[in-house]
């Protein structure tokens, strides 16, 4: 809750004033009855070589051409790739819109005649969310470049899938929740190095047991790197893997679980590499270990791609229930513990058994090409009919609106939470602690009823 609250403001924040519409909702009609394809407009600072570009260049490339036409609206660093020259040759149309304001991107792409503006960055870097409050299309729609709701007056739909989004937390996001199977796109077709690396070209010890981690330093908290340690000290001899991140943290994450009593040398950081040799060394490793509470996204694909096995557990956010998903996609859904104490155990057990993981790891490799997770024609094939769904809501006048009310309340709610004691970890005593301060200032100043916490039924309870 806290969560889309503070989006809300920043979004509030970040687009100002609202914005005159280019596209208001009577151009729908009129482009309804004579449209025989969909025009779907992709903007994104990350179709290159970046997890985004990786993934989405399968997706352009198996979209059904008779019956939609695609632009790409590229807002990135000014470099070209072979990621890029690959997604160049699968759109419709490619606009460069880094030199055009915010005003001229929305205008460019109004005259494109765009339905359906798909936003694959959100609020991550070289994003252009300011654009999308002039309403360049009749739907905006949420999806994949960042993990949660944008809380904005101008996206309608985020597109996830029944576990990273359930349906009791509907009421955590501003947009209309709409799913695939598996919210998450991957390339089939990508790049491996032909040349695995050995064990010893990467500084990894013969015969060990190599748990690995590949997620961004930032996603490794002090909670996790305990449980990491308590896994080292009862699998004896086993080593992790991190990538680096820089000198400077590599020693001091050493030097942390030197306290913890494991020696420093069982931590073992890899270079970065460019993406082909990076999957390669993966083989390498016998099992990932997840962080938490920002788990794996496409590292995890990445990792099950290459046969190894994920191990992780789920939260209540969207960052936090992604690699679940993923895992459950890919086939492996035991893999997914059920809090912490069940990870160190599952992560103990399996290391002091590795043929566990290698059957795991010939499964992954024989059903790769068949699993939820990377069967893209089956996704696009979704993600298409989803589409459909959202222009025919349009067409016939049943938008959905963004669902902004009471969000200021929620903020200052959260807020005075986060700097008290803190929130209890049951979510049932967390909801009766946002309910009794709801109804204290609904005793101050009466407070409109909504479709999240301040609903009818429970205001009726309370009184």
């Amino acid at each position: 809750m806290f969560q889309l609250a503070r989006a809300y403001k920043y979004s509030k924040e970040l687009v100002g004033r609202p914005k005159a519409p280019l596209c208001p909702r009577n151009r729908v009609k009129e482009r309804a009855r004579s449209a025989n394809k969909l025009r779907i407009g992709y903007v994104s600072s990350d179709l290159r070589e970046h997890a985004v570009g990786f993934a989405m260049t399968d997706v352009m490339e198996t979209h059904d051409r008779q019956s939609f036409e695609i632009s790409a609206y590229y807002c990135g660093i000014d470099r070209i790739d072979s990621t890029q020259i690959r997604t160049k040759k699968s759109v419709d149309r490619w606009v460069d819109i880094n030199h055009l304001t915010d005003e001229e991107a929305a205008a460019t792409i109004h005259r494109d005649g765009i339905d359906i503006l798909v936003d694959l960055n959100g609020y991550t870097k070289d994003a252009r969310s300011r654009l999308f409050a002039y309403r360049p299309a009749p739907i905006v729609e949420n999806w994949f470049g960042f993990p949660g709701t944008m809380g904005s007056a101008s996206h309608d739909y985020i597109i996830a899938d029944p576990f990273v989004i359930p349906a009791e937390d509907e009421i955590f996001y501003s947009e209309k929740v709409l799913r695939l199977p598996c919210y998450q796109p991957n390339d089939r077709k990508r790049v491996v190095a032909a040349e695995c690396p050995t064990r010893d070209d990467v500084g990894l010890p013969k015969d060990a047991f190599v748990y690995c981690c590949f997620n961004g330093s930032q996603k490794i908290t002090p909670g996790m790197l305990q449980n990491w340690v308590a896994i080292l000290q009862q699998v004896p001899g086993s080593v992790l893997w991190l990538l680096s991140a820089n000198r400077e943290t590599d020693d001091r994450l050493r030097q942390l679980v030197a306290k913890s009593g494991i020696a420093p040398d069982r931590l073992i950081f890899a270079e970065k590499k460019p993406n082909p040799q990076h999957l390669a060394r993966y083989v390498l490793a016998e099992l990932f270990l997840d962080t938490f509470p920002y788990g794996a996204h496409t590292t995890a694909s990445d990792a099950m791609w290459m046969g190894t096995p994920v191990l992780t557990y789920p939260g209540n956010s969207f960052a936090s229930r992604v690699c679940a998903s993923l895992v459950h996609a890919a086939g492996i859904g035991d893999f997914v513990c059920d809090g912490p104490e069940n990870f160190v155990a599952r992560a103990i057990e399996i290391g002091k058994d590795p043929a566990k993981t290698a059957a795991i790891k010939a499964r992954l490799k024989s059903t790769r090409s068949s699993s939820t997770l990377f069967d893209t024609s089956l996704l696009v094939c979704e993600l298409e009919g989803l589409y459909r769904a959202m222009w025919a809501d349009t067409a016939k006048g049943s938008p959905p609106s963004p669902d902004l009310a009471n969000l200021d309340e929620y903020f200052d709610i959260g807020l005075d939470i986060a700097l008290g004691d803190g929130p209890p970890s049951a979510l049932n005593e967390l909801r009766a602690v946002y309910l009794d301060k709801l109804r204290q200032r609904d005793e101050a100043h009466p407070i409109e009823l909504d479709s999240r916490l301040w609903t009818e039924r429970e205001t009726k309870a309370l009184r």
